[in-house]
């Protein structure tokens, strides 16, 4: 059975507007999707470190090998942008947990959401998002534009994860359910060699591909709501 750990930040103590769902909508992920819970940090106890690989970046104050690392999927819900996932502490690092600072899927995780604004945007997601981060882990799952602060997006995301949809289409029908057409849903995965991570399932649910370790493609796709 998968594990799952997530992350949300309603109150941002001046790093960005408050938002009012997050909570809601990663508790709803966390408590729907079949699997063993192994993390729930929120607000004031989440921390960009939690997502971060000790010693890259700097700061280079990574605890991601028992938090963000140490599960099969992680949620983070937030907000974001084209380089970053934002937090509402800075004193644990910088309230920031950067591409630059990530390698995901070197000790366990294979999928992560990243429930915010705009980390998918098309213009540079390879080299943003891809061959620095990309270690193992076969998707991560967002938006390329703006999205919007919906309470009930995880939930839906995970009920369709329990009844042996893929990952990406999971991920896309909770994103047409829970978006205005004008936001763009996203993904990029990596695959290797004969490794496919396309058809990826969660856990007991279906196929799951091997980890891609050292990826030698990476997928990227996108459209409207």
């Amino acid at each position: 059975m998968g594990s799952i750990g997530i992350e949300w930040v309603n109150q941002y103590n001046g790093n960005a507007s408050d938002l009012s769902n997050n909570d809601d909508n990663a508790r709803g992920f966390y408590n729907t999707l079949h699997g063993v819970k192994q993390f729930d940090y929120g607000d004031n106890l989440a921390w960009d470190r939690d997502f971060e690989q000790e010693g890259k970046g700097n700061p280079s104050r990574g605890t991601d090998t028992i938090y963000a690392d140490n599960v099969d999927i992680a949620f983070f819900s937030g907000h974001g942008s084209r380089s970053y996932l934002l937090f509402g502490r800075n004193d644990f690092d910088d309230g920031k947990a950067r591409n630059t600072e990530m390698l995901l899927g070197d000790k366990q995780l294979e999928w992560i959401v990243f429930d915010g604004c705009q980390a998918l945007e098309f213009n540079d997601v390879f080299s943003r998002w891809g061959w620095g981060v990309f270690k193992g882990l076969h998707f991560i799952l967002g938006f390329a534009t703006i999205c919007y602060d919906r309470r009930d997006r995880g939930e839906k995301f995970a009920r369709r994860l329990n009844d042996e949809w893929t990952m990406r289409e999971a991920w896309i029908k909770a994103c047409v359910e829970t978006e205005p057409v004008a936001t763009e849903w996203a993904y990029l995965r990596a695959s290797e060699g004969s490794i496919n991570t396309f058809s990826d399932h969660w856990h007991g649910k279906g196929p799951v591909s091997f980890d891609p370790t050292n990826p030698t493609q990476l997928a990227y796709a996108k459209g409207s709501c």
